[in-house]
């Protein structure tokens, strides 16, 4: 009893917690009960509401922390909130790249193991990515300006035979071999196949020579949510596509055509295909029925006096036995005196509340009440008996009581649009309907009303009030009315009955479609004629973001090229036995010019394209200007440490960065830094974004060895080099006693995309002045 009482009063407090706790005592002891079982069930689920409510305020607060805990223990209790999932994975999301990063989703590995299994098309691969400049003043052939930019690449360029001379100017400067060939082939109109990574085809732009030469695939894409006609006509309407098949059992599309428009059908399939969303409202309905009964007086039974001749039972009248009629022969009823003092007074009340959960479109449908039968009456004329028509009688059966519809629409800023269509009906009366069968009389209040609320809003509707008031007076003439005595001659009835309805709905989002910052950007498909992936390109093949984009490898292939790579440092700078931990990455651009291929010997001998100036076969030359090299007399690789000198106490900590300013394009910067282990101790070591981010560059850092920190960073994959400036690294010190302390490079070898040394580099020194502790201070 104790328990059932604690339990019902924790519910009734809105402790749901409290209550959780004690139903399970309860359900534990009596596991066959309902009725703790239903109890527990409607605990846990508004114990998960309150816990969702909670964890959404610490999240909007900027707690990641305490919103993990909450959207956890909503899951717990409630694991078919799917909306509480979501939100703890963003939380968790957002905890982890607080802390400096965390595993990467789970969706997200897939889509990259799925990327390295598909198949990869011939990409370019120009055996120089430095930036030139290509001035043609004049009008000049473009066959010859396609060599003169296929030498100044090493890219080997081949004709379309159909394809037509002309003439053209054009001036572009600073520009690398993907821009080159993009702003040539959009001025002349033309288009390029890739045949293998130093070879391209040049056709021009016309659809029945993109249909020879532009390569299809395949794709098929399995459907969680989206209904496949939808998804297909999405595609036919928008993209144009033909060949398109649908398997409605596995509830998949398949596509055949080009890479960018399978990349953008793609694209759009991810941005449709999510779940619905899905609400439980909580339905409080209360109804209360009041009638009141008043009787005063008094009734005749008959309302009538009645006189008769008794001759006798069945006996008939004769004309010869009316004179023997006297006072004996006749029979007089006089009507019975019913005196009536009632006062009746009756209140009824029905309370529901169930929980409804309803998915977004969809319709749910609750009744509370009865079903009426209701005879009808049909004629056969095709059967009769003795010429007469046999009626047929079924019942056809109405719902009575309340009866509410409910249609739920969830907008993207948390809020609940509910169509409401709310019954309440009741039986009024009955009416003779002949043959014995009486015909219920219903009664009926209907609001239909359209209402939006916000996630854990409370709409209360209430005003369904229907009275009914009869009042009757029935007596004997003339004796009734009169003033004060007459009431002794007569009856007064009063009869009312009120109906009152109150109802409460309160919405609850439980899952919502996750929706990506991704889904919000705009799809660039170029133009009406020519659909490309990202727009306006003339290429057959898709940049970076198509759909057979070189991705990042999985992190064991990222850690076995990091190990390659620092294996390929000079023996001054590898230590063994030391310990690699990886940094924290930072965010960085990643690069569109893609899939390095390993050179041939004969491309190692052969020397820069660019060098030189070409001649063009008629008219002026052909002017080509490299622009990655650096100023006469200045280093093409300058490593400073910033700030270059400082003054700290003992046990103070301080920053040192390594700045990196590169006038060419580099990749691999190992390098080793040195220090007096006596004055200075390294607290951390945190990578920069000179490099890129952790998509396309690592940086590890060993510090085991007191007096040196070696530093390992490299652009991943076949990531051309980066140039200009930005900080490699920062390292964190202690000052661990008095003197003048000396940060220096120790040794250092930088290496282009192609592991080749760049010869002309420049390092800096940070010199620390480690200030005496004065007398009695503490230091700072």
């Amino acid at each position: 009893y104790r328990t059932r009482r604690a339990a019902e009063l924790a519910e009734a407090r809105q402790e749901w917690d409290r209550a959780v706790v004690e139903y399970l005592d309860l359900t534990a002891r009596d596991p066959g009960n309902v009725r703790w079982r239903s109890a527990l069930m409607r605990a846990r689920l508004r114990a998960s509401q309150d816990h969702f409510s909670a964890g959404r305020r610490f999240l909007e607060a900027g707690v990641p922390e305490r919103a993990v805990l909450e959207f956890q223990q909503a899951v717990q209790l409630d694991p078919t909130n799917q909306y509480a999932q979501v939100e703890l994975d963003k939380a968790r999301s957002l905890l982890d790249s607080s802390r400096g990063g965390g595993p990467a989703p789970s969706l997200d590995e897939m889509k990259r193991e799925a990327a390295q299994i598909r198949p990869q098309p011939p990409l370019l691969n120009p055996r120089s990515k430095a930036p030139i400049s290509l001035v043609f003043p004049q009008p000049q052939s473009l066959f010859a300006i396609y060599q003169a930019l296929g030498k100044a690449f090493g890219i080997n360029i081949l004709f379309d035979p159909q394809l037509r001379d002309q003439d053209l100017a054009i001036e572009l400067r600073d520009v690398t071999a993907q821009t080159a060939l993009e702003t040539l082939m959009r001025s002349a109109g033309h288009f390029y196949k890739v045949i293998d990574e130093h070879t391209i085809l040049v056709a021009q732009d016309s659809p029945q020579n993109r249909k020879t030469y532009e390569d299809l695939i395949i794709q098929t894409f399995f459907l969680s949510n989206a209904e496949v006609k939808d998804v297909v006509t999405l595609l036919r309407s928008l993209l144009g596509a033909r060949n398109v098949a649908q398997n409605e059992q596995l509830n998949a599309v398949t596509i055949r055509d080009t890479v960018d428009k399978v990349r953008i059908a793609q694209r759009l399939i991810e941005g449709i295909d999510k779940s619905k969303s899905e609400v439980v409202v909580d339905v409080e309905l209360i109804q209360v029925n009041t009638s009141k009964l008043r009787e005063l007086g008094i009734s005749l039974s008959s309302n009538q006096i009645t006189q008769s001749i008794d001759l006798g039972e069945d006996a008939p009248i004769r004309l010869q036995d009316l004179k023997n009629l006297n006072q004996n022969s006749w029979v007089l009823t006089i009507p019975s005196i019913i005196y009536d003092f009632v006062k009746t007074n009756s209140d009824a009340q029905l309370l529901a509340k169930p929980q409804v959960r309803i998915t977004e479109g969809e319709k749910a449908n609750l009744h509370i009440g009865d079903r009426v039968p209701i005879p009808v009456t049909t004629f056969n004329t095709q059967q009769t008996a003795g010429g007469n028509i046999v009626p047929i009688t079924s019942f056809q059966y109405q719902d009575t009581g309340i009866r509410i519809d409910i249609e739920p629409r969830v907008h993207h800023n948390k809020e609940v649009t509910l169509k409401l269509k709310i019954e309440v009906s009741q039986i009024t009366g009955f009416q003779d309907a002949g043959g014995g069968q009486r015909q219920p009389i219903i009664g009926t209040r209907t609001i239909e009303s359209t209402i939006r609320l916000k996630d854990g809003e409370t709409n209360f509707l209430a005003g369904l009030i229907r009275t009914d008031e009869a009042d009757s007076e029935s007596g004997i003439p003339g004796l009734s009315d009169i003033p004060i005595i007459g009431r002794l001659f007569g009856r007064s009835s009063v009869d009312v009955k009120r109906t009152d309805v109150m109802l409460t709905l309160t919405p609850h989002i439980i899952r919502t479609p996750d929706v990506t910052s991704a889904d919000l950007l705009p799809i660039w498909v170029g133009t009406e004629s020519n659909i490309t992936f990202r727009g306006g390109s003339p290429r057959v093949e898709s940049e970076a973001e198509g759909p057979f984009e070189s991705q990042d490898e999985n992190k064991q292939l990222l850690e076995e090229k990091i190990r390659q790579q620092m294996e390929q440092l000079p023996p001054g700078l590898r230590q063994e036995g030391g310990s690699a931990a990886p940094l924290a990455p930072a965010s960085g651009p990643s690069d569109p010019f893609r899939r390095k291929v390993e050179p041939s010997a004969d491309d190692k001998n052969e020397g820069p394209p660019a060098s030189a100036a070409f001649a063009a076969p008629v008219g002026e030359a052909i002017t080509v200007i490299p622009t990655s090299a650096g100023v006469s007399g200045a280093p093409d690789v300058a490593l400073s440490l910033t700030p270059s000198a400082s003054s700290v106490a003992p046990g103070e900590t301080f920053e040192v960065a390594v700045v990196v300013d590169a006038r060419v394009a580099i990749s691999h910067l190992p390098s080793m830094l040195a220090y007096d282990p006596r004055l200075l101790a390294v607290e951390r070591v945190e990578a920069g974004d000179f490099l890129g981010g952790a998509e396309s560059a690592e940086v590890l850092a060993d510090t085991s060895t007191p007096g040196e920190i070696v530093v390992g960073a490299s652009r991943l994959g076949d990531r051309p080099g980066v140039a200009g400036q930005g900080r490699l690294v920062r390292v964190v010190f202690r000052a661990l006693a008095s003197g003048t302390a000396t940060v220096r490079f120790a040794a250092q070898r930088i290496m282009d995309a192609d592991l080749q040394p760049v010869p002309g580099v420049e390092t800096g020194v940070a010199e620390i002045e480690v200030r005496p502790e004065a007398p009695g201070g503490d230091g700072s």
